[in-house]
Parts: structure tokens; sequence; C-alpha cells
């Protein structure tokens, strides 16, 4: 199922400058991490196999192995991308 890409989410932000503030489970099955940094940029990452169905405030990017998600490649580079260019910065 997703638990590999779960996993590897985890492992991914933990090398990074981002940390979980929050861990949510949808009824769907995806798994969706609200990710910030500095206190003040935020991004959700979404792992599901599926495509999404709700809408978040937050900026979103699915990973999602099945379908026109981004791979943990890709999240790799894109949560190494400077302050402000991955999420939305709140004040």
């Amino acid at each position: 199922m997703l638990y590999d890409e779960i996993k590897e989410v985890e492992r991914i932000v933990r090398n990074s400058d981002w940390e979980i503030d929050r861990k949510e489970v949808a009824c769907t099955g995806s798994v969706y991490f609200e990710l910030k940094r500095q206190n003040r940029e935020w991004v959700v990452i979404r792992v599901a196999t599926h495509r999404q169905y709700y809408q978040k405030f937050l900026t979103t990017y699915s990973v999602d192995p099945t379908s026109s998600g981004i791979n943990l490649d890709e999240l790799e580079v894109l949560l190494d991308r400077p302050f402000g260019d991955v999420g939305d910065v709140l004040l």
C-alpha cells in the first residue's frame, strides 16, 4: 500500500529544513502532512493512490505513485527550494 511512500516522505522531511506540524489520515486513506519552515512558510504534502477529492487551504502537492502526482525524488528537490518558493508564507 502506501506505507513505504509515507515512511519515505517522513525521511525526506527529517533531512530537510522543514518539520511536520501535523499528520492527518483522511477517510479515503490519503495521508496529509502539514509542513512548516521557520514557522512562516506552510505546505501540505498529500500521499495517496487516487485523485484529490478535497481541496486544502494551503498549497498542496500530491505524492501519488499511480497518477499525475510528484514522485519522491521531485519532493526532495521541491523541499530544498529557497524560502517562499514552495508553500504559502503566512505572517
